[in-house]
């Protein structure tokens, strides 16, 4: 005998729950949650690693100290489990779908269409029944850092930024490999790895 709770519904109600489809093929209770990982400054700095101009530099203690904190693995696999990405392209299709509905509709804004304006990229989900939406600024927040800096992608040896690199890294040596770093940076890149790229 099939339970009611085997069905899958999508909708609302007038409070404001909602339960969407599972997006994601993988089951349930084979996704696993990677934790970040924590990371002891006071032990650091017993052992002669004095990180704390780097991590001052980059205003990210508090995200740090945010990672000692729990990690409510069900809850994340019940958002990831439902999210989708809205993007242009989404917001596009929208505005397609809305013109397929009612062709009336073509060539008029999305605010003439009823839809909401486009103003960012997000991550939409629920959580228990509840519309959760991730944005840059709530990750930001989430980590209690400031939404600034610069983040650059397929630069050349040739960048400005490469010069600062090898002289500050790599001790003015573009030869030099990783491994041979100050024990520091190599720190950091760990930190890199394994706090924010995992």
């Amino acid at each position: 005998m099939a339970s009611s709770s085997a069905k899958q519904v999508t909708g609302s109600s007038d409070s404001g729950y909602m339960i969407k489809p599972k997006t994601m093929s993988i089951p349930i209770e084979s996704f696993e949650v990677q934790v970040e990982s924590p990371v002891d400054f006071a032990s650091l700095k017993k052992n002669g690693m004095n990180l704390d101009a780097e991590i001052n530099a980059q205003q990210m203690f508090e995200y740090f100290n945010m990672l000692n904190g729990p990690t409510y693995s069900k809850l994340v696999k019940d958002f990831w489990s439902r999210a989708k990405v809205y993007d242009l392209d989404a917001a596009k299709d929208e505005e397609d779908e809305a013109v397929i509905r009612d062709p009336s509709l073509k060539g008029k804004t999305r605010q003439e269409m009823g839809l909401e304006s486009f103003r960012q990229a997000e991550i939409r989900s629920t959580v228990i029944g509840i519309p959760v939406t991730i944005t840059e600024e709530v990750i930001t927040r989430a980590c209690r850092v400031t939404p600034s800096g610069r983040f650059l992608l397929n630069i050349t040896g040739k960048h400005p930024l490469m010069a600062s690199y090898t002289s500050v890294v790599l001790k003015g040596d573009s030869a030099t490999k990783m491994v041979n770093i100050d024990n520091n940076h190599r720190m950091l890149l760990k930190f890199l790895t394994e706090c924010f790229l995992q």
